[in-house]
Formats: C-alpha cells, sequence, structure tokens
C-alpha cells in the first residue's frame, strides 16, 4: 500500500494535464533526441570496420519513424525547425509556438549527440586515433554535423538541401492529406520510408541534414567537445547550408504539394492536431505535420470553412380548444369540424 501511494504521488508531481504547450515542447525535445542519437549512433557504427553506410541509411529511416511516434499524438511531431516554419507560412502553426519548437528541437538534437559521444565513446577515440579533428584522415566531426564531399560546390550543397527538403515536406503533406485515408498509425512508418529514400538519393553530397536542429545541435555539440571553432568555419564556413536550404525546401515542397494536389477537391474532413490553440477545450488526437486551426477541433475543410447545415422540416402545430372545463384536440382535418359555439377560446400550441 505504500509503494501504492508513493508512486500516485510521483505521478502526480509528474502529470501534465492542462499545460498543452509544455507538453507539446518535451514532446519535440525527446522526438528530435530520439532522431539524432539513433542517426549519429548509427553513422559512428557505419564508420568501424566492418560498418556497412547503407545499413547507416536505414537506420536513420527507422530512428526517424520512432521519433516520430514518440511526438506525433502530442505536438504534430514537426521535430524539424523548417518544417514548423513550413506549417506557419501555411497558416497551421502560430509565431510564438513555431519559435518555442525551433528551440527544443535544438536543444533535443544537442542532446542526442550528447548521448552517442558518450555512448560511442570508445570507438569514436578509435576512429579519430584520439584526435577531435574536422578534416583529415582521422576526422570525426563528420560523424555528428554535416560537411560536404570534396567535389561538392557551395551552389551545388544550397540546391542539395533544397531539393532534400522539398521531398522531404511535400512528402509529409501527401502522407497526411486526410483525403487519403492513411491510419495514423502507419504514418511514422511512411515518414520513415521518405527518410531512407531521401537518405539514398541525396545522402552521399552533404549527410542530408535536411534540418537545421539535427545539424546545428550536433554542431553545437563539437564546439562543446572539443573540437574548436573548425566545426563551423570548416569547408569555406558550410554551416550556414543546412541552416538555409532546408528553410527554402520546405517551404517550396510544402507549397508544391498544395498548390498540385492540397487545393483540389471536395468539401473533405481534415483533421487537426492537438497544439497551440486549444484554448476551447478539444481533445483531437494529433498527426505528424498536423493541420492546426485558431481554436482547436477539427477542420471541417481545406479552408477551414464548415459545411452548411442540413435542412429541416418544419414541425407542424395544431390548434387546441379550451373551455372553462375541459379541452380537446379535433383530428388533423379540421375540415370535418364547425365551430358555432361563441364560448370557445382558440389558443394554438
Amino acid at each position: 500500500m505504500a509503494m501504492e501511494d508513493f508512486r500516485e504521488k510521483i505521478v502526480g508531481n509528474f502529470r501534465i494535464e492542462d499545460k498543452s504547450l509544455l507538453r507539446e515542447l518535451l514532446a519535440e525535445m525527446i522526438g528530435t533526441f530520439m532522431l539524432v542519437f539513433i542517426g549519429t549512433s548509427a553513422n559512428v557504427q557505419g564508420a568501424m570496420p566492418g560498418g556497412d553506410a547503407a545499413v547507416a541509411t536505414i537506420a536513420w529511416g527507422i530512428g526517424f519513424m520512432f521519433a516520430v511516434y514518440l511526438a506525433a499524438s502530442v505536438s504534430g511531431g514537426h521535430l524539424n525547425p523548417s518544417i514548423s516554419l513550413a506549417q506557419l507560412i501555411l497558416g497551421n502553426l502560430s509565431a510564438g509556438r513555431m519559435l518555442s519548437y525551433w528551440i527544443v528541437q535544438v536543444i533535443g538534437a544537442f542532446l542526442g549527440a550528447g548521448m552517442t559521444w558518450f555512448g560511442h565513446f570508445d570507438d569514436l577515440r578509435y576512429l579519430g586515433s584520439g584526435e577531435k579533428e574536422v578534416i583529415g584522415g582521422n576526422a570525426t566531426a563528420g560523424l555528428f554535423a554535416t560537411y560536404p564531399t570534396a567535389h561538392m560546390s557551395t551552389w551545388g550543397s544550397l540546391f542539395d538541401q533544397i531539393i532534400g527538403t522539398a521531398l522531404l515536406s511535400g512528402l509529409v503533406c501527401l502522407i497526411t492529406d486526410k483525403r487519403h485515408k492513411i491510419p495514423p498509425g502507419f504514418i511514422p512508418p511512411l515518414a520513415g520510408t521518405i527518410m531512407t529514400m531521401i537518405a539514398g538519393t541525396y545522402g552521399s553530397n552533404g549527410g542530408f541534414a535536411i534540418n537545421p536542429a539535427r545539424d546545428l545541435g550536433p554542431r553545437l555539440w563539437l564546439l562543446c567537445a572539443g573540437y574548436g571553432g573548425a566545426a563551423f568555419s570548416a569547408h569555406s564556413f558550410y554551416f550556414w547550408i543546412p541552416l538555409v536550404g532546408p528553410i527554402i525546401g520546405a517551404i517550396i515542397g510544402a507549397w508544391i504539394y498544395k498548390v498540385f494536389v492540397g487545393l483540389h477537391g471536395g468539401m473533405d474532413s481534415i483533421e487537426v492536431t492537438k497544439s497551440s490553440e486549444t484554448q476551447k477545450g478539444y481533445q483531437e488526437d494529433g498527426v505528424l505535420i498536423g493541420y492546426t486551426s485558431s481554436q482547436g477541433g477539427t477542420m471541417s475543410s481545406q479552408y477551414g470553412v464548415p459545411p452548411p447545415p442540413l435542412p429541416q422540416a418544419p414541425i407542424p402545430s395544431y390548434p387546441t380548444y379550451q373551455t372553462p372545463t375541459r379541452s380537446f384536440q379535433p383530428a388533423r382535418d379540421e375540415s370535418t369540424f364547425s365551430y358555432s359555439n361563441p364560448g370557445y377560446q382558440r389558443s394554438y400550441n
């Protein structure tokens, strides 16, 4: 009994019921943590003798799948500042929430990189021969942050990030479009498949960051871990490309889908995430990159316009005739009655 009381006390102190923003931020943080932790750990394992880069690519997709599972029902599972910005531009997220998401996403990525560092400390010492290098034969910084291969130019690297993130953003809009009737539980595996596909098509050019938090968080960890300013200045200050490119790409991808597919069709019902603006107490389950209204609840169409109410037939009323002592209601065919008593008083129901 004492243990039961202790458990209830702990649960009561830590449970968050009414602070929706805090719950969403925690979900975004743990989701981004999981994504970066699994992905960077896969990079380290892939670089070890006998490691396989293809297996690392698959692990990124699986990590993304479970990261989305962690966050989708609470925050919508953005896990990516560029996706959050695209949702702001599409009118599905407030500016304040977007900025809050950005902060916790970077924090989650930073912590994920730190967990990989401690979990693979011996592997990293082996790969780097005890050195902490960004460029060179013993470089290990690229296992955390992204850097371009030698043949890539600045413009080529920027287009690489724009195209890769446009694919991610547009296809995420595709799998969350309610008209396709994809069960919510199937969306995270599809998201993981998208990540694996992008890694297999654009991964070798610059590490397929396609996510500013995924790159900036680990890069900040490298700075703290002793790699120095070279973590940012290497390759002609390449660090800005994984920040700017994904933001541009996410906006392009979302609008391409909306213009060519999303704006067309009937008045289909679109579920919204239980996010930011649930001020009226709606309790809706979230979905990946969900649609959000400023009042919470369900958006009845793509444009937020509810369908008109169905017409209802009027309810007929029939006259009732009363005397001081009794009342009666004649048959509905009133043509069979004659009312000659002037003492009757007509009243209607």
